[in-house]
């Protein structure tokens, strides 16, 4: 058992524990996007960026192990601060509307950004358009909303056990997509919606 303490709360957890498994322990959020308990950890989102003593910047909370005596603070102002930056990038190319959006009421994206978004984007300059993809009957897309968390496509791989879904390019050009020419046709597709945030 390793001893942990967060945002002044100790706990001890198991070998191998991650900062965002000690922290679901104690009940203590953690804003995050691509993590979910049930798939590997990809840490690509960053929403999760925990101020932890001694490290040099923020560390994500899904894919840091616990160390023995290791001190991390969820709130604090490095932390909020890291957060904030990451939504911030998060919505640049993010359409505006979210107040009349679909999924209003029912989105992770939507309510973080209520909490660590800023009320004005600093960002002037054209917004990035993707297009919809045909991935079949039982999969509406609005692509440009999508923030590349990856649940969907590790959701098909581990899960359902089928790569029916990847990222294709890299940056600000990545998209998810299905394999060239096919459809998302697995009886377990209609669970790939309801994973994104």
């Amino acid at each position: 058992m390793l001893e942990i303490e967060i945002d002044g709360q100790k706990l001890e957890v198991p070998d191998g524990s991650t900062v965002m498994d000690a922290a679901n322990r104690l009940g203590v959020h953690i804003p995050h996007f691509c993590y979910h308990k049930k798939l590997s950890i990809a840490a690509n989102c960053r929403m999760c960026l925990v101020q932890v003593e001694r490290a040099p910047k923020p560390l994500p909370a899904c894919a840091t192990p616990v160390t023995n005596g290791m001190k991390v603070q969820t709130h604090s102002d490095q932390a909020i601060t890291a957060q904030k930056g990451v939504m911030e990038f998060l919505l640049i190319n993010h359409p505006l509307d979210c107040p009349i959006c679909d999924q209003g009421g029912e989105c992770q994206l939507q309510d973080l950004a209520v909490g660590y978004g800023a009320s004005t984007s600093r960002y002037q300059e054209e917004k990035r358009v993707v297009f919809n993809k045909n991935l079949g009957p039982l999969i509406s897309t609005d692509m440009t909303r999508c923030i590349h968390c990856t649940r969907c496509v590790r959701f098909g791989q581990e899960i359902a056990g089928v790569m029916e879904l990847g990222m294709v390019n890299r940056g600000e050009h990545s998209e998810i997509m299905a394999f060239v020419g096919h459809t998302v046709d697995s009886e377990l597709s209609g669970n790939m919606i309801d994973l994104c945030p």
